[in-house]
Parts: structure tokens; sequence; C-alpha cells
């Protein structure tokens, strides 16, 4: 468990062949901010997974080597409740599985995760997370 800090640009990772990344797992909250410290909380109920980059998933599927990706001046956010391995041990045998405990089996799934608008001078970014809404049990 750690608290991950720093400019979306320097969590990604530049793969030759663009594909998602910087995603990181149960995640409890997440902070996104611009250089004033004003920006979006979003809080796991319970955990999450979530990523940013600084383009779109569109700019990822149409982009073949990483000098195509555009450099936006918006963040692409993901919030998803787990992400499934895609490989197994190696990437060039074929049909290669990622190990079944990094399988996620088809049915439904469901998670729940708040947003609030997140400022300074609300305080403390971990206690403002620890809050619940006055509609929450």
């Amino acid at each position: 468990m750690d608290v991950y800090s720093g400019a979306v640009k320097e969590q990604i990772t530049h793969y030759v062949l663009p594909q998602e990344n910087a995603n990181k797992t149960d995640v409890r909250w997440i902070r996104l901010t611009n250089k004033d410290g004003i920006g979006l909380l979003a809080v796991g109920m319970p955990l999450l997974s979530a990523s940013a980059w600084p383009y779109t998933m569109q700019d990822l599927g149409n982009a073949k080597h990483i000098n195509e990706l555009p450099q936006r001046d918006t963040i692409t956010v993901n919030l998803d409740y787990k992400q499934m391995g895609i490989g197994g041990d190696d990437g060039w045998t074929p049909k290669a599985r990622a190990h079944p405990e990094y399988r996620l089996p088809a049915k439904p799934y469901s998670y729940s995760f708040r947003l609030r608008p997140y400022h300074p001078q609300m305080g403390d970014v971990k206690e403002i997370a620890r809050r619940s809404f006055p509609s929450e049990k």
C-alpha cells in the first residue's frame, strides 16, 4: 500500500505499442488537481482501480507507436472495479492466458465510488476521503 503522487505524465509507461497503462489497484481514493491544487476527488466504496492519461482511449487505439500519441490539454481518467491481466508468462505463445488469480470470470459486476470537487482549503485529503455523505449509512 502506498500513496502515489506526481504529474499524470510521470505515472504513464511509454510502451512501444501504445496501450492502457498507469493503472493503480486497490485504490481507496484518487485526487486529480491542477497546479493550484483544485480538482476532483474520487473515493472507492470500498476500493477501485484508477488510471489517468494525457490522451484519450481513442488516441491509444489509433496510435501504432508512442510518438503518435498526442499530448492533450485534458486528462482521461478511468475508474474501474478491477482489470484482468492480458497475458501469461510470455508474449509470444499463441493464446497465452493470464494465470487464474489474475482473471476476472465472466459474470455481472458492480462497484461504487463517490466524486466530489476538491480545493486545498477543504483540508487534508485523507480526512475528506474518509467522510461520509449525509445520506450514507
